[in-house]
């Protein structure tokens, strides 16, 4: 098993798990695993707690805004940072920050005195840490396996992020129930030490900076991205509107629970935890596809899958359907975003995929939490099902239209 940080040796066919033989991703996706796990718990609580505390679905979509805004402004300077800096150290220093911003919201909870601008503010602070932490983490993974399995280590990555919302929302369901939405939040600062430990644990060579290059020369070369690569431009694109019109489910789902599904704490737990069945279903269509179908085709059919199930889900009002559809979503979800991350990602030269990666998250993260505000505002006056079927039907045309106007997608 590798130790080290493997050369480029691409296997032809590689099987869907092949990446975990490498001891360093190996740690960090064991961590990531554990600490996403802990990341849903606190997501479905704040959710909770902030739909408790209104009970009016616009203001989820006020905390998808304040979530959306600082990864607009900064997610593209943690790429940049991710390649200037030992992207370790980055990630040490942000699950640090963001284990204490959960120890304060779960204080905050238990003394009884939080209130909606706590949460607004503290959403919003730890999607300005998260900014600088994803690109880190996306970047440094093609650096941990062979160059052939760097799909493979994206879609275990998406495994460990969505997956790990197959069990961390629905304990968050039990411990909201038991304990109140407090517990939830200190079970989330508590799973941030698996990351930091795999970070201590891992054995990289020394972080060696590229000389003579400025900050801001690093900056315009990122941009310069967007007109050197064609692709990446309309990847972007694509990504854009899987998340401003196709995933705003994801924070909107509280009130789906209450209104139109009828279901309590567990019910919520079940339904959040739903899409990440799906995600670990997507790891084996990924394995299966890798040899046999184009990236750019993967990703269209995937998306527009996605977008399909997405306005079912709108209109459904049975609990059992509604969780096989978001089983159906997050396998979608999770094919099209895993893929256009290594589409991106191997387009660009190694030292410009922090970059690509800030990138990838501003679009990616900023547009979901950008799109929840315009969903919930909508959801007021059409209603939850109409808002969210709507926006998948948005995705299903606009994937619709580029496969027919720029065919060559469906051949990256």
């Amino acid at each position: 098993m590798s130790d080290e940080i493997v050369t480029p040796a691409a296997a032809e066919h590689p099987a869907p798990f092949a990446p975990l033989r490498h001891r360093n991703f190996r740690l960090l996706w064991t961590g990531l695993v554990v600490s996403n796990a802990g990341g849903w718990m606190q997501f479905t609580a704040l959710g909770y707690l902030m739909d408790q505390l209104t009970r009016a679905p616009v203001y989820l979509g006020v905390l998808g805004l304040v979530q959306a805004v600082p990864r607009l402004l900064f997610a593209f300077l943690g790429g940049v940072l991710a390649d200037r800096m030992d992207r370790r150290v980055v990630l040490f220093t942000t699950n640090v920050i963001a284990m204490i911003s959960s120890a304060v919201l779960g204080l905050l909870t238990l003394l009884g005195i939080v209130q909606v601008w706590h949460l607004l503010v503290i959403a919003a602070f730890n999607s300005l840490v998260m900014s600088f932490d994803m690109p880190s983490r996306q970047s440094l993974t093609p650096s941990l396996v062979a160059e052939g399995e760097v799909l493979q280590a994206i879609s275990l990555n998406s495994l460990a992020l969505n997956g790990s919302s197959v069990f961390g929302p629905a304990v968050a369901g039990v411990v909201i129930s038991l304990v109140g939405t407090y517990g939830a939040f200190f079970l989330n600062g508590v799973s941030y030490l698996a990351v930091i430990w795999a970070l201590v644990a891992m054995r990289l060579p020394a972080f060696e900076a590229e000389p003579g290059v400025s900050f801001g020369q690093d900056i315009r070369e990122g941009l310069q991205l967007l007109s050197r690569h064609r692709v990446v431009l309309i990847l972007l694109g694509v990504v854009a509107v899987l998340s401003f019109f196709g995933r705003p489910y994801i924070r909107l789902m509280p009130a789906v629970a209450r209104e139109v599904l009828r279901v309590g704490p567990a019910g919520l737990g079940v339904l959040q935890a739903a899409p990440g069945a799906g995600t670990f279903l997507a790891i084996f269509v990924i394995g299966w596809s890798a040899a046999r179908v184009a990236r750019g085709r993967l990703l269209l059919v995937a998306a527009l899958a996605m977008g399909a199930m997405v306005t079912l889900f709108g209109l459904s009002t049975s609990f059992p359907l509604s969780v096989a559809l978001l089983v159906a979503i997050g396998l979608g979800q999770t094919v099209a975003m895993a893929t256009a991350n290594t589409l991106m990602q191997t387009t660009v030269t190694p030292g410009q995929r922090g970059r690509a990666m800030g990138l990838f998250g501003t679009v990616a993260f900023g547009m979901m939490a950008l799109g929840t505000l315009p969903a919930g505002a909508l959801a007021e006056w059409l209603g939850l099902s109409w808002s969210l079927a709507l926006g998948g039907a948005v995705v299903m045309a606009v994937m619709l239209l580029l496969a027919l106007a720029a065919p060559t997608i469906s051949r990256l």
